[in-house]
């Protein structure tokens, strides 16, 4: 072999390191973008299912025995969460009794501060934490220290494949006229 042969060689293989970390680096690029779609499709989905979870409970606890039509009459604000009760019967969910919530919580603001993690075979955990405050009901956006007949729900997603946790929320309306 010559050095002209040798040149074209060099050149030859140098093209093709290019090319091969162009597409290995297009591959990666391409399964980083579906799996981050594919983790927010499911980020969704399981955090949806987990409102309308919440949002089949009654809406405060005062309204489980009697029709409420003033708002001073519901959990306080700085007490929403859980009862010393619900928490026992409602730790961190394991393979043995998962989602105890279901069976044992049985208002919206019991949901205040929970966190439940979600498996799935194909993308591994999720993780969701609830928020449940209420809100203005001439600005729903807007947080309220007083009772309420609106509380606003929101759910919080993390997983891995996320590059920001996603978040959901709904507003539960007690219809105090009906």
């Amino acid at each position: 072999m010559n050095t002209g042969q040798m040149l074209a060689v060099l050149v030859a293989l140098s093209l093709l390191g290019v090319v091969s970390l162009t597409n290995n680096t297009m591959m990666l690029s391409k399964s980083e973008t579906m799996l981050s779609a594919e983790a927010s499709l499911n980020a969704i989905s399981i955090a949806q299912t987990l409102i309308d979870e919440i949002m089949t409970k009654n809406y405060d606890l005062a309204t489980i025995t009697k029709k409420v039509v003033n708002a001073n009459d519901f959990t306080a604000s700085g007490s929403l969460g859980p009862n010393e009760t619900e928490k026992k019967n409602v730790p961190l969910p394991d393979a043995a009794s998962p989602y105890r919530s279901i069976k044992y919580y049985n208002d919206i603001d019991d949901y205040h501060g929970y966190r439940r993690i979600v498996s799935t075979p194909r993308m591994g955990d999720f993780t969701l934490l609830v928020s449940v405050f209420y809100v203005s009901e001439i600005y729903p956006d807007q947080t309220s220290a007083a009772q309420t007949f609106h509380k606003k729900i929101v759910v919080t997603v993390s997983h891995l494949n996320l590059s920001e946790p996603l978040q959901l929320s709904d507003i539960s309306v007690y219809r105090r006229y009906f």
